[in-house]
């Protein structure tokens, strides 16, 4: 049993600079104080069509009972479905501490990062140092939340200085060069020219700087620009730009503070604040016009666009390569070719007990229980691969989520990542990083992807497979015996006596017809006909020996054929349906009694060699001689 302390994450797109920065934060500090990271993470608005409907599974994942603490990170889901999702099962499910990053109202103590302070900062810093007065707030229109906070402060700066604001002062919009163009057109309609423009973030700012250089309008020199986020692209251009750092690292480093205070049974505050601060650069004054290292920059953008057409192509090679995969084993080799392009440490694939199982429907249809049902309490490691090696698969215990042999030995934190279609989970993906360094890049949205789309197609393959085989055994089958039809027997029938031919073994072909059919129908009803019919199909049935092939071909006559068989075979086949129909009319006691005719025609290769025979010439004899028992038969009435 592993001792290992765990602490977990719940945060989404992780691939995200806030993200793998918070995440950082947390592991670095958590790891010092002997806690290992596991990191749940999705995709939620960044997934499309089936690959966005089953979301929570992420919570299929986690083991509550092994956490020591959990940190929400929910300001971070776009989808407020899934987040409320998370925050009923932690109530539900979780005894631990929880810590929450959160702007807004949190159900948990909270660490929160206060980024509007630093635009009181940002405004008093216009006035006072540079003397502005006409100052305007672009404001952004796709998170109007967090705009709206920091245009009220700016709003409360400007009136506690008694600058006034004017209607053309404020404009919200979103991220279009044209919405933004459209914004300097209504500042700058104004008989009183803006001094200075204050962006919602560096976005919205480096768009805005570029129209006002198309328009003739010098920066800091006519107007000053501040941003918000401090993008590389604002500290590389000239002039450089004012923005706002966020120290989300340190904000990792703290949450995990507060979460290990918690649970050592600490005192935890109900909110801890983590401070932004403004970063003055050329573009409101300060400083000298010039950008940092232009080409360090440059080279950095170049590795950028080599590193997405890199992975641009990948994307394609393996789209292509698990196209089509309909084994999941093969698929899993192919896999392996792809993971070096992760540079993990670590990558495990578990699948769940139920990972193909057919649809309610499909299985209803077609009878078929699925053997998973044999072990509901186990997780499949269908792929391992730790130290650049392949590892073998594995079936392991749900009550770990992962095996415990590589929890034992491991001292690494991991990053959780569901896989689905549809509505259907097929179980998750678990990674590691060299040093507890993770790097998560967009680029494995697409690689998961992949990966789901492969396991969907494994899976439809089968479950087609399932209904391709019932299709057919309804297309070949009489509903009413079990039996083979008319079509199905022929097709069956004449794979075996070909068989018997080339092998030069024998074949004997049978015809049982029921007597009397027409008077239980007529007296009795046709149920009570149809149910003859099945008595006759059983007592076949139970006759039947191996390589012996039966349909029922007619409304009341059934055809046998049975290989490697002999005379004495052929007629203890007969005896034992004939046997079967006494006891049946001797113990039930129906109405009417069931019987059949029969006869048939025995054909060995090996000895007649030199004639021809074929299939249609033995069920002409074996009919011949049927109605020869017939005869017999009204005779002894008469």
């Amino acid at each position: 049993m592993y001792h290992t302390k765990r602490i977990g994450i719940f945060i989404s797109h992780i691939f995200g600079n806030f993200q793998n920065q918070l995440c950082q934060g947390i592991i670095d500090t958590a790891q010092k104080y002997g806690y290992n990271t596991d990191i749940f993470t999705s995709m939620d608005g960044e997934n499309i069509s089936c690959y966005a409907s089953s979301e929570d599974s992420i919570l299929r994942i986690p083991h509550f009972e092994e956490m020591s603490g959990i940190v929400f990170a929910s300001d971070t889901y776009l989808s407020k479905e899934l987040k409320d999702s998370i925050f009923h099962t932690l109530q539900e499910k979780c005894t631990c501490p929880v810590i929450e990053v959160n702007q807004q109202t949190a159900s948990y103590p909270a660490i929160f990062l206060d980024n509007n302070a630093p635009v009181l900062e940002l405004t008093e810093h216009l006035i006072k140092v540079h003397g502005k007065k006409h100052i305007c707030y672009l404001g952004s229109s796709k998170e109007t939340h967090f705009s709206i906070q920091r245009q009220n402060i700016f709003c409360k700066v400007m009136e506690q200085h008694r600058l006034s604001l004017s209607p053309n002062s404020i404009y919200e919009c979103d991220y279009e060069v044209e919405e933004i163009r459209t914004a300097v057109d209504f500042f700058f309609s104004d008989d009183s020219r803006p001094d200075a423009i204050i962006c919602y973030n560096d976005r919205m700012a480096l768009i805005l700087m570029q129209i006002l250089f198309e328009r003739g309008i010098r920066i800091p020199e006519d107007i000053a620009v501040t941003g918000f986020d401090n993008l590389d692209e604002g500290a590389n251009i000239t002039p450089t730009l004012t923005t706002v750092t966020f120290p989300i690292y340190e904000l990792g480093c703290e949450t995990a503070k507060q979460l290990l205070s918690a649970i050592e049974q600490k005192p935890v505050a109900p909110v801890t604040t983590v401070v932004s601060s403004p970063l003055y650069k050329s573009s409101c004054g300060c400083g000298t016009a010039s950008a940092g290292i232009p080409l360090t920059f440059q080279r950095k953008q170049q590795q950028q666009i080599q590193a997405l057409e890199c992975s641009i192509i990948h994307d394609l090679n393996m789209s292509s390569s698990l196209n089509g995969i309909t084994d999941i084993d093969q698929g899993m080799d192919l896999l392996e070719n792809f993971v070096n392009y992760l540079q993990c440490h670590e990558l495990y694939l578990c699948l769940y007990p139920d990972w193909d199982i057919a649809p309610d429907y499909i299985s209803d249809f077609t009878n078929f229980i699925d053997s998973e049902a044999e072990h509901p309490d186990s997780l499949l490691l269908k792929f391992a691969y730790r130290d650049g090696k392949r590892l073998q698969e594995c079936s392991f215990r749900q009550n770990h989520i992962l095996p415990e042999y590589i929890l034992e030995q491991s001292l690494y934190s991991y990053i959780y990542t569901p896989l689905f279609f549809g509505n259907h989970a097929f179980g998750y993906l678990a990674f590691s990083f060299a040093d507890n360094q993770i790097h998560y890049p967009f680029s494995y949205v697409s690689w998961i992807m992949n990966i789901n789309n492969m396991l969907q197609n494994v899976c439809s393959i089968k479950h087609m497979g399932l209904l391709s085989q019932k299709l057919e055994s309804v297309y070949l089958h009489d509903d009413l015996t079990g039996h083979y039809n008319r079509k199905g027997f022929r097709e069956k029938a004449s794979a075996m006596f070909q068989h018997a031919q080339s092998t030069s073994s024998s074949v004997t072909f049978f015809i049982f017809d029921m007597d009397g059919l027409k008077y239980i129908n007529d007296t009795f009803g046709h149920s009570e006909g149809d149910f003859a019919i099945q008595v006759l199909g059983q007592a076949l049935t139970q006759a039947m020996e191996e390589h012996t092939i039966c349909g029922r071909v007619g409304g009341d006559e059934f055809y046998l054929i049975a290989e490697n068989s002999t005379e004495e075979s052929s007629q203890k086949l007969v005896e034992h349906v004939e046997k079967y129909l006494a006891n049946y009319n001797r113990l039930h006691g129906r109405p009417y009694s069931i019987n059949a005719s029969n006869g048939f025609a025995l054909w060995d290769f090996s000895v007649s060699v030199h004639e021809e025979v074929t299939l249609d010439s033995l069920i002409r004899i074996a009919d011949q001689n049927m109605y020869e028992m017939k005869r017999q038969r009204k005779g002894k009435k008469k």
